[in-house]
């Protein structure tokens, strides 16, 4: 039973994967983005991790235990965790934008390969893992630094060669090609 339940769970995955690789059409609305609306899918919560990373500082928790009522302490900790939870939300938000992005980006470049594709649908299977991992953390009252600094690395590299990607599309565009050749 427990290998019919197994093999069902990853048909199951296996089949998503599929789906998120070539079932979404090419939306046409997608293909009319300008360099305005390209600003504003790229990250923007994951710039803020140095002060979120103080904000799990263990010193700052030592300090409460030590010097604050009990009150207050439990104030502070649910003050904290929803800055966490809000942080951790707009971690999802940007990558979220970064897969459009790179969906946009592997439909205006047929140079890239289904295995660039495949690689960036990875590296969302293993966020989203690593999301849904974090938040039960937070949820338990153990995260670390060290996981959404992870996350923020991900997004950080994934921003990285999208930007170089774009990089290459307006390099080789037609509208850049006939600028070159007239001018």
């Amino acid at each position: 039973m427990t290998l019919f339940v197994a093999t069902l769970v990853l048909l199951a995955i296996l089949l998503a994967l599929l789906w998120l690789l070539f079932g979404s059409p090419t939306n046409e609305a997608v293909l009319s983005l300008d360099a305005r609306q390209i600003e504003k899918v790229l990250p923007v919560n994951c710039r803020h991790f140095p002060q979120i990373s103080q904000l799990l500082s263990q010193d700052d928790n030592q300090f409460m235990r030590k010097r604050a009522p009990h009150d207050m302490e439990s104030r502070w900790r649910a003050e904290r965790r929803r800055i966490l939870k809000q942080y951790l939300s707009g971690l999802r938000q940007d990558f979220t934008s970064l897969e459009r992005l790179a969906h946009l980006i592997a439909v205006l470049s047929p140079e890239i390969a289904k295995r660039q594709e495949w690689e960036w649908l990875w590296l969302a299977a293993q966020f989203h893992f690593s999301y849904r991992m974090l938040a039960l953390k937070l949820a338990l009252g153990s995260l670390s630094p060290e996981g959404l600094a992870g996350l923020t690395q991900m997004i950080a590299g994934l921003t990285s060669e999208l930007e170089t990607r774009m990089a290459l599309i307006a390099e080789h565009s037609p509208s850049r090609m006939r600028t070159d050749v007239g001018g």
